[in-house]
């Protein structure tokens, strides 16, 4: 049995479209913010060692990895299901490459025009990457 599936647009994988539920907020757990909590502090330790081993250049580069990533997923399986848990992961690979075209972008134009120019051309970028994977993701 395969267990290759045939790719569906997201409308069709999660029943509902992204939305703003402030109440929400009220029915996160403790245990649910010590998980996010624990894993972002040994993934900022972790992060630190390297810059300290190997350099800034590469601990920097450990700086960007989203930090409560694997707790989120985790508690996303655990509380609702598999699907939204992938359907989350795959939001953040989005959020990850756009964050990465904001580094490219900052990193080509920030010796040659002005800091306000150029972390202003990288956010255009990221925004723009990361609308486009939404849009991407969402319709296809």
């Amino acid at each position: 049995m395969s267990m290759v599936s045939e790719a569906v647009s997201i409308d069709e994988r999660v029943d509902e479209c992204p939305s703003a539920q402030p109440g929400k907020v009220r029915q996160i757990r403790a245990r649910d913010l010590g998980y996010r909590f624990i894993a972002g502090a040994l993934t900022s330790i972790a992060a630190g060692a390297l810059t300290l081993t190997f350099g800034a250049r590469i601990g920097g580069i450990f700086l960007a990895f989203p930090a409560i990533l694997a707790a989120s997923l985790t508690l996303i399986e655990e509380q609702e299901n598999s699907a939204n848990a992938r359907e989350d992961a795959r939001g953040a690979v989005i959020g990850g490459l756009a964050l990465t075209l904001f580094a490219v972008v900052a990193a080509l134009t920030l010796g040659h025009l002005s800091g306000v120019v150029a972390l202003l051309l990288a956010t255009i970028a990221w925004f723009a990457g990361a609308l486009l994977g939404y849009l991407l993701a969402w319709f296809r």
